[in-house]
């Protein structure tokens, strides 16, 4: 099965869904073996909610995750240079995360097509 990264957006939305069964994340997980980067991960458990970090956690351990590694900081530092002479910046999480998709050859699934569409090579995946 094809590996699909998603974006944080997606894992906040699923939990936030009243029925769960009908959250994007789920139909993807019919289509995709889903996978999460370690920046995702980094920023769903940056708050002080223990209840929160212990529901990502068990979240977590479903899903393959993906290292940002030497190559990924190589390649959002690439990101991050072109899209800053372009004039058009995003958030640093979204450069690193589309450094993730891009290093592994992977498509984003996100709700941020504003921000990733501007970084050529990547390939998105919206609901």
């Amino acid at each position: 099965m094809e590996v699909s990264l998603v974006d944080t957006d997606v894992l906040i939305d699923y939990k936030r869904a009243k029925q769960k069964e009908n959250a994007w994340l789920v139909t993807l997980a019919g289509q995709y073996e889903i996978a999460v980067s370690t920046i995702s991960v980094f920023e769903l458990l940056r708050g002080q909610n223990q209840d929160e970090d212990l529901y990502w956690h068990s979240k977590f351990t479903e899903m393959r995750i993906l290292d940002f590694d030497y190559a990924c900081c190589t390649e959002a530092a690439r990101v991050y240079k072109e899209l800053r002479s372009t004039g058009q910046p995003i958030g640093i999480e979204d450069v690193l995360i589309a450094a993730v998709a891009l290093t592994n050859g992977l498509r984003l699934a996100t709700g941020n097509r504003q921000h990733f569409s501007r970084i050529g090579g990547l390939t998105l995946l919206t609901a």
